[in-house]
């Protein structure tokens, strides 16, 4: 990523910055999500079964601590993570972008059309690789978090059911229930938009300059290549796309219902 940063052209970092920007704002929002779910006083932070009495001196002071580390630690993290994923993913469609961008300028009249093709062709295998290699690392946690979320979904979606008298519990597992499909949606989006951009590359080539050129085969194994977009699993069950995110909110209304 940095790599990118650094050797880009000032063209080319708009578009990344654009992107970049895009991406902190969305994890500026889930965190700050994050750590509104819980804002109603209570005797202890988190709920739980203890087996001693937690009201008395200092077990209380004991639990209230480990009951704040807990939170602060759980709600970091989950930030942390799905912050992290979002801005790579996002870093990806990119990359691809950038790679689109390049295509649309190149014409057939440039002196240097070649050296311009080949530079072309080594970003789509760079966005490629870069694509390949994050779905390799980040697959399993995306479907850990993505279960997480939807199981979170179901759980909180009950408890609406069971507090429509209390306003006050309504509205927190309300904000909670909003959280977890926040969270699912950043996934499907961002996964989406690098599998629109990586398959948008074929396009992007048809669109260049390319009549009367002399590297139309280079830009034909380019569209081919785009016929199969990057994109981003969990654990290669399914594809994180905007279509998943209907499906899961289909089932979970069909079921609510």
């Amino acid at each position: 990523m940095r790599k990118d940063w650094v050797t880009s052209s000032y063209e080319d970092r708009i578009v990344l910055k654009k992107k970049c920007v895009y991406a902190f704002r969305l994890t500026k929002y889930f965190t700050i999500m994050t750590y509104l779910l819980d804002a109603k006083e209570k005797v202890l932070p988190f709920r739980g079964y203890f087996f001693i009495n937690q009201t008395v001196s200092p077990v209380y002071q004991c639990l209230y601590v480990f009951n704040v580390m807990a939170g602060s630690y759980g709600a970091t993290t989950i930030s942390s993570v799905t912050g992290f994923n979002l801005i790579a993913i996002t870093h990806g469609s990119a990359k691809f972008a950038v790679l689109r961008r390049k295509l649309e300028l190149m014409s057939s009249d440039d002196p240097d059309v070649k050296k311009v093709v080949v530079d072309c062709v080594k970003c789509h295998q760079d966005a490629i690789t870069f694509a390949d290699t994050l779905e390799r690392l980040i697959n399993v946690l995306v479907l850990g978090q993505f279960v997480i979320s939807t199981g979170l979904l179901c759980f909180a979606g009950f408890q609406l059911t069971s507090m429509l008298k209390n306003k006050g519990r309504l509205m927190k597992y309300s904000v909670f229930l909003n959280a977890a499909i926040l969270e699912i949606f950043m996934f499907s989006f961002s996964g989406n938009d690098l599998m629109t951009e990586s398959d948008a590359v074929g396009e992007s080539a048809y669109s260049s300059g390319w009549i009367g050129g002399t590297f139309g085969r280079s830009l034909q194994i380019m569209m081919l290549r785009s016929m199969v977009p990057s994109r981003i699993t969990a654990a290669k069950f399914y594809s994180m796309s905007l279509q998943s995110f209907t499906q899961v909110s289909g089932c979970y209304c069909s079921v609510a219902g």
